[in-house]
C-alpha cells in the first residue's frame, strides 16, 4: 500500500476500504477536490481513484461538483453524522427513563432514533431479572413492522415517508406484517391521534411491543422508547397502560435535550 495511505491510522483489513477511507478524507480536508489531486494525495493510480471515488458517489458519500470539476462529501456524511450525534446524546441522557421503565415494567425497554430507511436501535435495556443491557443495541428495527419503528414513521413529513416506500418494499417479517402502503398509512394516522404504537407479532410470533415517539414542539421527531416482551405477559389492554408510562418519560427526555414536549408547544 503506497506510504501516503497511512495517513488515516490503523489499516482496515479490506484494502479498499483503507483507500476509499483516505480519498474522503482528503475531500473533508479541502472541500472540493480533482481527480488529480486525489492521485496525487494519497498515492493511487488515477484509474483506481477514478474506481474508489464513484463508487463513494454511489454511496452519496461523494458528490461530483460539475463547476468545479471535482467531488465534495456527499450528504450521507450528514445524514451519518446527524445520526452518530443523536445517538451519543439521547442514549447518555434518556438512560435514566430507560431504567425506570425497565423497573416498572420489567421487559426489555428500547430506545431508537430515525436512519435511513429504518430505525436504529442505540440504547436497550432487559428487566425481568434486574436492569442490563442487551445485545439489540446497534441494531435496526425496520418502519414498518416495529412499534418504534412506526412511532417514528408516523411523525416524519409525508414526503419523507413515501420516498422510504419507493427506496424498499414493505416486507413480511410475519404472517401478521402490514405489506401495503395505504394499510400502513391509515395505522400511521392512527398513531398520530392515540400517540403510540403498537406492534402485536408483526416482527416477532410471540412478542409484542408498545412505542411512543420522542417529539419537539415543531413535531419533529427525535426518536422513539418502546416496551416489548412475550405475547402472554403484554395483552393488548398492558401494553396501553404501560404507553402512559412511556409518554411521561419520553416528555422527561426531550426536557433533558432542551425540547418542550409536542403537547406543550
Amino acid at each position: 500500500m503506497p506510504a501516503k495511505l497511512s495517513r488515516i491510522g490503523r489499516q482496515p483489513r479490506i484494502q479498499s476500504l483503507a483507500r476509499a477511507g483516505a480519498i474522503l478524507d482528503i475531500i473533508a480536508e479541502r472541500g472540493v477536490v480533482s481527480l488529480t489531486d486525489i492521485s496525487e494525495a494519497t498515492g493511487l493510480n488515477k484509474s483506481t481513484a477514478f474506481y474508489l471515488v464513484e463508487s463513494l458517489v454511489d454511496l452519496a458519500l461523494a458528490e461530483r461538483v460539475t463547476g468545479r470539476k471535482g467531488y465534495a462529501l456527499g450528504l450521507r456524511n450528514f445524514a451519518l453524522g446527524r445520526a452518530v450525534q443523536r445517538r451519543l446524546s439521547i442514549a447518555t441522557l434518556a438512560r435514566p427513563s430507560l431504567i425506570r421503565l425497565c423497573n416498572l415494567s420489567k421487559e426489555t425497554v428500547n430506545l431508537a432514533i430515525p436512519y435511513v430507511f429504518d430505525a436504529m436501535i442505540v440504547e436497550s435495556m432487559e428487566g425481568s431479572y434486574g436492569v442490563r443491557a442487551t445485545s439489540y443495541a446497534g441494531s435496526r428495527a425496520p418502519y414498518h413492522s416495529t412499534a418504534c419503528g412506526r412511532a417514528i414513521l408516523a411523525f416524519l413529513d409525508e414526503p419523507v415517508r413515501q420516498a422510504i416506500y419507493e427506496a424498499r418494499p414493505l416486507q413480511a417479517v410475519t404472517r401478521n406484517t402490514i405489506t401495503r402502503v395505504k394499510v400502513l398509512e391509515t395505522q400511521l394516522a392512527s398513531i398520530r391521534r392515540d400517540g403510540y404504537a403498537l406492534d402485536i407479532e408483526e416482527n416477532e410470533i410471540g412478542a409484542h411491543c408498545v412505542a411512543v415517539p420522542i417529539r419537539g414542539g415543531l413535531d419533529d421527531v427525535v426518536g422513539a422508547i418502546s416496551i416489548s416482551g412475550l405475547a402472554g405477559r403484554l395483552p393488548n389492554s398492558k401494553l396501553i397502560d404501560l404507553a402512559s408510562a412511556l409518554i411521561e418519560e419520553a416528555s422527561v427526555i426531550l426536557l433533558l435535550l432542551g425540547h418542550r414536549s409536542a403537547t406543550d408547544a
